[in-house]
C-alpha cells in the first residue's frame, strides 16, 4: 500500500454543496443532452403525468464535475425518461451532496429529514460508498493496510442494507437504481491492485443486498473509469466529467431496460 501513497495525497480535500430542483416538462426546460428513441409502450387508456426522480448520496448524484451543467447523471436520466410515452414531464429531488458517507446519509434517515423527498418518488437513486472508502485512505494515509478497509465494509454493509431497509419501508414499490464505485486511482496508475480489490469488495457487498429487492436495480460502473483513455474525467482527478456522465448515463438506462424499470400506471 506505501507504493500509492503518493498517488492519494491528490486526491485529498476532493469530496461538499447541493443540487436544486428542477423539472423538464416544456421545450424551454428541454436539455442539450440528446436523448435515445423511447423503447417503452404504454397502454392505450394511459393517462400521462408527471413523475419524480429522488436522487439521494453523494456527489455522484449531486453531478460535481459537469461542465456542461446538465444535472450530471440525474440531469440526463431525466431528459430520457421525458421522451418516454406516457411521461408528460419529470421533477427531480436531489437531496444529494458532495462528500457524504453511509453513516450521515443513514443518519439523515433516522432523523427524518429524507422522508418526504423518498416518499413522493417514482423513482429512487443512489449512489454512496466512495466516500466511506476516502474517509479510510485520510485517517490512515501513511499507514494504510487491507484490513482496515476490511473492517470498514463490515460496518458499510450493514449500513447499506440498514438505508435500503429504510428507503423501502417509506416507499416500498418505486423503482431504485444504485450505482456502483469506482477505482479513481486508476487515472494515474495501475499499480493499484490493492485498490481494486477493495472497490471489489465495495460493489459486490452492494449488489448482493440490491438484488434482494425485487424493485432495484444494481449498476457497475468501475469499467468506465480505469484510466482516463476515454476522457472520462474532471479535472479534479475524481468525478466524471460530462462525457463521464454521458457514459454514466448509458450504462444506467441499459441497465433500466434489463431490470424492467419502464413506467407504468
Amino acid at each position: 500500500m506505501k507504493r500509492i501513497l503518493f498517488i492519494i495525497i491528490l486526491f485529498m480535500g476532493i469530496l461538499a454543496g447541493c443540487s436544486p430542483t428542477f423539472i423538464f416538462g416544456n421545450e424551454e426546460a428541454k436539455p442539450r443532452y440528446e436523448p435515445s428513441i423511447n423503447p417503452y409502450t404504454v397502454p392505450p387508456n394511459f393517462i400521462p403525468k408527471a413523475v419524480v426522480i429522488t436522487a439521494l448520496g453523494d456527489s455522484l448524484s449531486q453531478g460535481v464535475g459537469d461542465e456542461e451543467n446538465l444535472g450530471g447523471y440525474t440531469g440526463r436520466m431525466a431528459a430520457e425518461m421525458w421522451t418516454w410515452q406516457g411521461i408528460e414531464g419529470v421533477a427531480i429531488e436531489n437531496t444529494a451532496k458532495r462528500g457524504r458517507r453511509s453513516d450521515k446519509l443513514l443518519a439523515m434517515f433516522q432523523q427524518g429529514e429524507l422522508a418526504g423527498p423518498v416518499a413522493e418518488a417514482d423513482y429512487l437513486t443512489l449512489t454512496i460508498g466512495g466516500n466511506d472508502v476516502m474517509k479510510i485512505v485520510k485517517r490512515d494515509l501513511f499507514s494504510l493496510n487491507m484490513k482496515a478497509f476490511e473492517d470498514e465494509l463490515i460496518l458499510y454493509e450493514n449500513r447499506f442494507d440498514t438505508i435500503i431497509t429504510t428507503i423501502r419501508s417509506i416507499n416500498p414499490n418505486a423503482p431504485m437504481v444504485v450505482m456502483g464505485i469506482y477505482n479513481p486511482f486508476s487515472l494515474v496508475t495501475n499499480k493499484v491492485e490493492e485498490f481494486d480489490q477493495i472497490i471489489a469488495s465495495y460493489n459486490e457487498a452492494m449488489e448482493e443486498r440490491v438484488e434482494k429487492d425485487p424493485q432495484a436495480c444494481f449498476v457497475p460502473v468501475s469499467d468506465l473509469f480505469v484510466g482516463n483513455k476515454n476522457l472520462v474525467y474532471h479535472s479534479d482527478f475524481f468525478h466524471p466529467n460530462s462525457k463521464g456522465y454521458d457514459l454514466l448515463t448509458e450504462r444506467i438506462l441499459e441497465r433500466m431496460e434489463e431490470c424492467g424499470m419502464s413506467y407504468e400506471e
